[in-house]
C-alpha cells in the first residue's frame, strides 16, 4: 500500500466512501491507526478506526481532486449553471445566528410571525422551546422550521416526534411534503416488521434517524426501552418534539398536581435528548407546580418542578401569540369567525325531543332518590339525538336492578322508541340549510360542510336522515363519516378527498365525532361548520372550530353554527356556555384548564330543575370565572397593550432578519425550476412544453413517471409520495398506483384564487424528488455525470479563468459548522495564468457575477475545449496557494464568529444554572404548608422536595461541565479546502 503522511483534517477515500481524519495515532515508524468520520450524506458522522497498513486501498482525496480537473468531457453552459447554483444552495453555516436558512428550503408560504420561534431557538444554547401559539397558527410548521434549521446547522441529526395517535400520519405528511424529512412512524406494525426482517434481537430504533411515535406507545416501556438504549444520557444532536405537550403535565386536582403515566414517561425520556420542542395551545392548567414540572421536562437546566416560575423565566423559552393580536398587527390573512345560533322557534312543546327531556329530568329525580343513579350520560345523549339516547338507555336498562328505577327507565325507552328512527327539528333544519346553500339530489355547488357530534350513534342516524331528506342513495359519496374507529390511512384519504378540488371530488358533507377535533386540517375548501350537539367541555368546542379557523383558510369569514330549541329550557344554558367560551377564547386564545375544570364541575350533575337557574346565571354573569380568567392571563402573558407592543417589536425585528436572509440565502423558485428541468433532461426525462402550464402566475408541471429516465425501480417510491392520497391497507400497490393519480408540481404555491391547489405539489430544495435529481450536480456527482471543468464563450474582452474552492469547517464528529464557495479569478495567458485582485468584492458578489456570465455563454468547438482541458490541472494548481490564503482569511473570521457564539451561549447557560441553583436553595428554606392536601398530593410534594436535594448536587457539577460542552460544540477541529469548479471564459471571437 502507498505510504502517505496522514494529517488531521485530510479527506481520504476508503471502502467506497469519503472520510475525514479526526485523529492520527503514530509511533516512530509512522501512522498506526486513523480515527475517521464519514462525510457521505447517507452516513454522515459515522465513526471508523482503521489501520492504514491493513487496508487494500486508501487514497488522499484532496490532492487527487486537483489533478483530476479537466479529465472528462466539458460541460454545457446550462449544466454548469445548474451545478454552480446547486453548489451555492448546498452551503450552510452555523457562524451567524441572525441568518435564517430553513425558510428558503421548505415548501411553505413564509409568514414572518412563524419565524419568531426559529429566531428564539437560534439564540438558545440548547433548543429547549415551548411553542404555545393559539389554535390554527401553524405550530407544526414552526416546529418544522426549527428542526430543519438545526439539521442544516448540524446541531441535530436524530429526532423523535411524539404526538396523539390520530396525528401521527399528519405529522409524517407535513414533514415529508413541506420539509423533505422522511420520518418513520414507530408503531406496533413497524416493530413487528423490523424484527421479522432482522431478528428479534434487533433494535428497531437503529433503523433510521427520524421517527414519529404516539403518546400511547410512548408510555409503553416495551416500545421505548430500545430508544433509551441508543440515546444515552443524553445523545448529542438529538431532538424531541412533543406535540400536545399539555397531556404530559402532571394532572391537577384541588391543591397540588400529581404525576400521570405520561408525565413519568416524558420526564424519563426527555432528559436523554439534547434539544426539545414542546407544542401546545394550552400550556398552563392553572397549577403553578404542574406548569413548572412541564417546563422542567422541557429545560431541566432552567426549571425545577415545584419551584415557582416567573413570567420573565418562561418568556425566555416560550412563544405565544393569539390570532386576534396577529390579525391586528400583521398582514397574514386570518378569517373572521362568525357564530350563528339557529333557534328552532317553531317546535311545539309536545315534540318528542322536548317531552323526553322533561321525562328524563323526572327520571333523574327518581334515580337520585332511589340510590344515586346518575342520568348525566343519558342527558348528554338526548341533547344530541333521540336515537343516541334510545340506544344508550337500552344498554343501561340491562345493568339496572329490578325495581322502580328500572321500570321508569323501561317506560322512558318505550316512549323514545317511536321517535328514535325518525328525523327531528334539528336534522330537518340542517337538511333545509344544505338544500338552500349547497344542493340536493344531483345538483350541488362547490360548498363543503363539516358537522360535529359527540356520538357515533348520532352520526349514523344523521347520515340516514340526510340521505333521505336530500334524496340521495345509501352509497352516495357526497357524505362521509370520520370517527374514532376510522383507520389512520382512511383518515388521510378522507382529508385528501375533503380538501380536493370539488370539480374532481364529489364529497361535500363530512360527519365527524370529536375524534376529528385534533390533527386534521380541513380549512382549504370549507368555511361552514355545524355543531349538531354542544359538548359540555369548552376546549372541545374550540378545537372543533379550529378545524376551519386556521392559517391558510382562504375564505375571509368562517361560520360556526349550532342549534337551540326555543321551547327547551336546557338550551338557554348551552347557549350561554357557547357565548362564554367564545369570549374567553377571543381574549386568551384558549380556554384555560382551570376555567375548563370549573365549568365541567358545574355540569357534573347534569342540567336539573334544581340547578338550572344557577347554571344559567353563572354563565351569563360577567363576574363568573373572571378572577380565574385574569389569573391565567397573568400567568402566561402581560396585559394586552404590553403584549401587542412586544409582538410588534418582534415582527419588525423578524422582518428585517428575513430580508437580510433572503438576500443571502434565498433559493429563487424560477432558478430552482430551471435547474430541475435541466436535471430531468440529463437523465432522459425531459418535460415537453405541452406538459408545462404557464398560463398563470406559477408554472404547473406534469411529470411522466413512465419516461425512460425514470425506468429505474428506485424512482417508484419517490413518485408514490407524489400521489393524491395515501395507500389503503386493503389495496395492492398496483391498484394504488392505478387509482391514485400523481399530483402535478410547481416551485411556488399553486393557488386557485386564494385557495391552495391540493392537486399540485409544492417542490422545494429539500423535497425528495428535487434532492434526488440535483444529486447529479453535487461535487461528488462528477464521477459519473458532470465535469467540474467548463470551457465557455462569454461576453468578455480577455480570456479569464475562475477557480472555485469550497471551504468546509468541522467540529468534532465531522459535524459541518460552515461551508462556502470561494472564487479566485485569473487572466489566461498562452502558457500560464495571472491572478486578478478581488477589488474589494465579496466572494458572494464575484460568484453572482460569474453565474451571470455563464448564463449568457455558449460552448466552443471541441478542439478548443481540448486545449484548455489539457492545461486545467496545471492552471488550477497555480492558483491553489491564493485559494488557500483566501480560505484561511475567511476561516479566521468564521472561527471568531463561532467562538463568540460559543462563549455567549456558554455564559448564558452558566448564568441560568446558577440562578436555578439559588432558587432551589431559597425554596428549601421556606416553610412548607400541606393544608388541604390529599394523601396523594402530599406524597407528590414530598417527592418533589426530596428531588430538590438531588437536583442541587447535579447542578453543582453542571455549572462546571455544561457550559464547556456548549463551548466545545462551536470549536473547529478540522477543515477542508477542495477544488469544486474551474471555468474558462473565452472571448466570443475565439471560436
Amino acid at each position: 500500500m502507498t505510504s502517505f503522511n496522514f494529517e488531521i483534517g485530510q479527506c481520504v477515500q476508503l471502502r467506497r466512501r469519503h472520510w475525514l481524519i479526526e485523529e492520527v495515532e503514530t509511533n516512530d515508524f509512522g501512522p498506526v491507526s486513523l480515527e475517521l468520520r464519514c462525510l457521505d450524506d447517507d452516513a454522515t458522522g459515522q465513526k471508523q478506526i482503521v489501520l492504514p497498513a491493513s487496508e487494500v486501498s486508501i487514497e488522499l482525496v484532496d490532492d487527487l481532486l486537483w489533478h483530476q480537473l479537466g479529465s472528462n468531457v466539458p460541460t454545457d453552459p446550462k449544466g454548469y449553471t445548474a451545478y454552480l447554483q446547486s453548489l451555492q444552495w448546498n452551503t450552510a453555516s452555523a457562524s451567524d445566528n441572525n441568518l435564517f436558512q430553513a425558510p428558503f428550503r421548505a415548501g411553505i408560504e413564509i409568514s414572518p410571525y412563524q419565524l419568531v420561534p426559529l429566531a428564539k431557538a437560534l439564540d438558545l444554547p440548547r433548543v429547549n422551546l415551548l411553542i404555545a401559539d393559539d389554535v390554527g397558527l401553524g405550530k407544526t410548521i414552526e416546529a418544522g422550521l426549527v428542526l430543519r434549521e438545526m439539521l442544516l446547522r448540524k446541531r441535530a441529526d436524530f429526532f423523535i416526534v411524539a404526538a396523539p395517535a390520530a396525528m401521527t400520519l399528519q405529522w409524517k405528511e407535513e414533514l415529508s411534503s413541506k420539509f423533505g424529512l422522511n420520518a418513520q412512524i414507530a408503531d406496533a406494525e413497524f416493530f413487528a416488521e423490523m424484527r421479522a426482517e432482522r431478528g428479534f434481537g434487533y433494535n428497531p430504533w437503529r433503523a433510521t434517524s427520524a421517527y414519529i411515535i404516539s403518546h400511547s406507545l410512548l408510555r409503553d416501556e416495551t416500545y421505548t426501552v430500545g430508544l433509551k438504549a441508543i440515546l444515552g444520557d443524553p445523545r448529542p444532536r438529538s431532538m424531541l418534539i412533543l406535540d400536545e405537550a399539555h397531556h404530559a403535565a402532571p394532572a391537577h386536582s384541588q391543591a397540588y398536581a400529581t404525576d400521570s403515566q405520561l408525565t413519568f414517561a416524558v420526564r424519563e425520556l426527555s432528559k436523554k435528548f439534547e434539544h426539545r420542542l414542546f407544542l401546545t395551545a394550552t400550556p398552563h392548567n392553572g397549577h403553578s407546580n404542574s406548569f413548572s414540572a412541564l417546563l422542567e421536562m422541557l429545560d431541566p437546566q432552567r426549571f425545577t418542578r415545584g419551584i415557582p416560575v416567573t413570567q420573565d423565566q418562561h418568556d425566555a423559552i416560550m412563544v405565544r401569540r393569539l390570532k386576534s393580536d396577529l390579525r391586528e398587527l400583521s398582514d397574514t390573512p386570518f378569517p373572521i369567525r362568525r357564530i350563528e345560533n339557529i333557534e328552532l322557534d317553531d317546535t311545539p312543546t309536545i315534540a318528542p325531543e322536548l317531552t323526553l327531556f322533561e321525562s328524563l329530568m323526572d327520571f333523574g329525580d327518581l334515580a337520585d332518590r332511589k340510590g344515586g343513579y346518575s342520568f348525566v350520560r343519558l342527558q348528554q345523549r338526548l341533547l344530541s339525538s333521540v336515537f343516541a339516547f334510545h340506544s344508550t338507555l337500552n344498554a343501561e336498562i340491562g345493568k339496572m336492578p329490578d325495581g322502580e328505577v328500572r321500570n321508569a327507565a323501561s317506560a322512558l325507552a318505550t316512549a323514545a322508541k317511536s321517535q328514535a328512527f325518525k328525523g327531528d327539528a334539528k336534522s330537518r333544519s340542517l337538511a333545509a340549510w344544505i338544500r338552500e346553500n349547497m344542493g340536493s339530489q344531483n345538483s350541488w355547488n362547490q360548498r363543503r360542510l363539516i358537522i360535529f357530534s359527540e356520538y357515533r350513534d348520532t352520526l349514523d342516524w344523521l347520515r340516514k336522515q340526510l340521505l333521505e331528506e336530500l334524496s340521495l342513495s345509501p352509497d352516495d359519496d357526497r357524505i362521509a363519516e370520520f370517527h374514532g374507529s376510522t383507520q389512520p390511512n382512511e383518515r388521510e384519504r378522507i382529508k385528501a378527498r375533503f380538501n380536493a378540488d370539488p370539480d374532481q371530488e364529489p364529497l361535500r358533507i363530512l360527519l365527524c365525532t370529536d375524534a376529528a377535533r385534533e390533527g386534521i386540517n380541513l380549512q382549504h375548501r370549507c368555511y361552514d361548520l355545524f355543531h349538531f350537539d354542544l359538548p359540555w367541555n369548552p376546549s372541545r368546542l374550540e378545537q372543533r372550530n379550529g378545524r376551519i379557523d386556521r392559517r391558510l383558510q382562504p375564505a375571509p369569514e368562517i361560520f360556526c353554527r349550532y342549534f337551540t330549541y326555543k321551547n327547551r329550557s336546557s338550551d338557554r344554558i348551552l347557549q350561554a356556555l357557547f357565548k362564554k367560551t367564545e369570549r374567553i377564547n377571543s381574549e386568551l386564545g384558549e380556554v384555560g384548564r382551570v376555567i375548563e375544570s370549573e365549568i365541567e364541575d358545574r355540569f357534573k350533575d347534569g342540567i336539573t330543575r334544581g340547578n338550572m337557574s344557577k347554571l344559567r346565571e353563572d354563565l351569563n354573569s360577567e363576574r363568573y370565572l373572571e378572577v380565574q380568567r385574569q389569573v391565567e392571563e397573568r400567568q402566561l402573558s402581560s396585559d394586552r397593550a404590553t403584549r401587542l407592543k412586544k409582538l410588534e417589536t418582534e415582527l419588525t425585528s423578524i422582518d428585517r432578519r428575513l430580508q437580510l436572509s433572503r438576500a443571502s440565502k434565498d433559493v429563487a423558485p424560477r432558478s430552482l425550476q430551471t435547474v430541475f428541468l435541466n436535471a430531468l433532461a440529463k437523465i432522459g426525462a425531459s418535460v415537453p412544453s405541452d406538459q408545462v402550464d404557464d398560463a398563470g402566475d406559477v408554472d404547473i408541471i406534469e411529470l411522466d413517471p413512465d419516461s425512460e429516465g425514470f425506468s429505474n425501480a428506485d424512482w417508484t417510491p419517490v413518485f408514490d409520495q407524489l400521489r393524491t392520497r395515501p395507500r389503503n391497507k386493503d389495496e395492492t400497490l398496483a391498484e394504488y398506483r392505478s387509482n391514485a393519480p400523481l399530483k402535478k408540481v410547481s416551485f411556488s404555491p399553486a393557488k386557485d384564487g386564494d385557495r391552495l391547489r391540493s392537486d399540485v405539489e409544492h417542490l422545494h430544495l429539500e423535497h425528495r424528488l428535487v434532492k434526488r435529481l440535483l444529486s447529479q450536480f453535487e461535487a461528488q456527482g462528477f464521477r459519473s455525470r458532470l465535469e467540474r471543468t467548463a470551457v465557455l464563450n462569454a461576453p468578455v474582452s480577455r480570456s479569464r479563468l475562475v477557480l472555485l474552492v469550497r471551504l468546509t469547517l468541522y467540529s468534532k464528529g465531522a459535524n459541518r459548522l460552515h461551508s462556502e464557495v470561494i472564487p479566485v479569478a485569473a487572466t489566461v495567458n498562452a502558457d500560464d495564468v495571472t491572478p486578478l485582485k478581488s477589488e474589494g468584492q465579496t466572494a458572494a458578489q464575484a460568484y453572482k457575477e460569474l453565474q451571470g456570465a455563464i448564463a449568457d455563454a455558449s460552448q466552443p468547438r471541441p478542439e478548443i475545449c481540448d486545449i484548455y482541458r489539457r492545461r486545467a490541472s496545471q492552471d488550477a494548481l497555480a492558483l491553489r496557494g491564493i485559494a488557500e490564503d483566501r480560505a484561511r482569511e475567511n476561516e479566521a473570521k468564521v472561527r471568531d464568529d463561532l467562538r463568540g457564539i460559543g462563549e455567549k451561549q456558554a455564559e448564558s447557560l452558566r448564568k441560568l444554572l446558577q440562578e436555578q441553583f439559588d432558587r432551589i436553595l431559597k425554596q428549601q428554606g421556606e416553610v412548607q404548608k400541606f393544608f388541604d392536601f390529599s394523601a396523594e398530593e402530599k406524597k407528590q410534594r414530598e417527592l418533589d422536595q426530596m428531588y430538590w436535594a438531588t437536583r442541587l448536587e447535579a447542578l453543582e457539577a453542571e455549572i462546571e461541565t455544561e457550559p464547556e460542552m456548549v463551548r466545545q460544540k462551536h470549536e473547529i477541529s478540522a477543515r477542508r479546502v477542495e477544488p469544486v469548479g474551474l471555468i474558462y471564459l473565452l472571448p466570443e471571437d475565439r471560436t
